[in-house]
């Protein structure tokens, strides 16, 4: 699924007892104060975003006390052991999946490039805690150089959550339905860093989860980055529709389709009321 529709959901993705233990562990860090608020990039400058706590688990490697690494508790285990194992295995079924095309025809593979995660380098890991009513607006978890994010793996730990609690994350491939994904406890979803367009819907409940960014190998290359004439020499709309899909230059036709989107809805808030109604009934017969 990850490597046909560049994202998969998988439920019981931890034991029950860790996921239970890293939960417990994350709450006792957070009453420590290891959490900070989180920050955003707006423009220049670096804006908090209300309700997101979150602990940067990446920027204490080698840097750990025996005081940090014993109120670290189950997270240790995740920064060590787990998360690395994480990523050799995905990269192992990437290969095995590469192995197990062999046998299908160029004509009928549709299939997202490999991942080629960097096995060698350590995931980078995040734990985040919404206390409830931050939301996240669409974006790339790999926006482009130098950033070096292959996969994105978001984990749930909500053991109560509901329908109606918010928080849920929404996918939206290139020129595909959007898929909403609910934020069960010990779900994983997967997905391409630099492929999937995503947002987090406002969370009504407190919200935690915690996610691993694989590197790879090969990412942001030139051809990824660069939109060139050379680049656009399509015979028909479909070959066009399954490039983008699965290259990585889909970043840039998306930035502006939001950039129109955006501007569309800051006008329609700005628009005199009577005006507005006029265009809204305009609009629809035109639908």
């Amino acid at each position: 699924q990850l490597r046909n529709n560049s994202f998969t959901v998988v439920d019981d993705f931890l034991p029950l007892d860790l996921a239970n233990q890293l939960l417990s562990d994350a709450d006792n860090l957070n009453s420590n104060g290891h959490f900070k608020q989180h920050y955003f990039q707006f423009g220049g400058s670096a804006l908090a975003k209300p309700f997101v706590y979150e602990m940067d688990l990446s920027a204490l490697d080698g840097r750990m006390g025996d005081a940090m690494n014993n109120n670290l508790g189950s997270w240790k285990d995740m920064i060590d052991d787990i998360g690395p194992e994480f990523v050799k295995k995905v990269d192992d079924l990437d290969k095995q999946f590469d192995d197990a095309s062999t046998t299908t025809t160029p004509s009928t593979t549709t299939t997202t490039p490999a991942l080629s995660l960097d096995i060698n380098a350590r995931p980078a890991i995040k734990i985040q805690l919404n206390t409830g009513g931050g939301s996240f607006p669409w974006h790339y978890d790999n926006p482009g150089p130098p950033n070096l994010r292959a996969l994105t793996c978001v984990v749930y730990l909500n053991p109560t959550w509901k329908d109606g609690d918010g928080g849920e994350i929404v996918l939206w491939p290139f020129l595909s339905k959007s898929t909403m994904v609910s934020p069960l406890h010990r779900r994983a979803v997967l997905f391409y860093s630099d492929r999937v367009l995503h947002r987090v819907l406002p969370s009504k409940k407190r919200r935690v989860c915690f996610t691993i960014w694989s590197p790879g190998t090969n990412v942001n290359s030139k051809r990824d980055v660069a939109l060139s004439k050379d680049v656009l020499q399509f015979t028909s709309y479909d070959q066009a529709v399954q490039f983008f899909s699965q290259s990585p230059l889909q970043r840039v036709v998306s930035r502006l389709y939001l950039n129109v989107l955006r501007v569309h809805e800051e006008g329609m808030e700005k628009m005199p009321h009577p005006h507005l109604k006029v265009y809204q009934v305009q609009r629809k017969r035109e639908w």
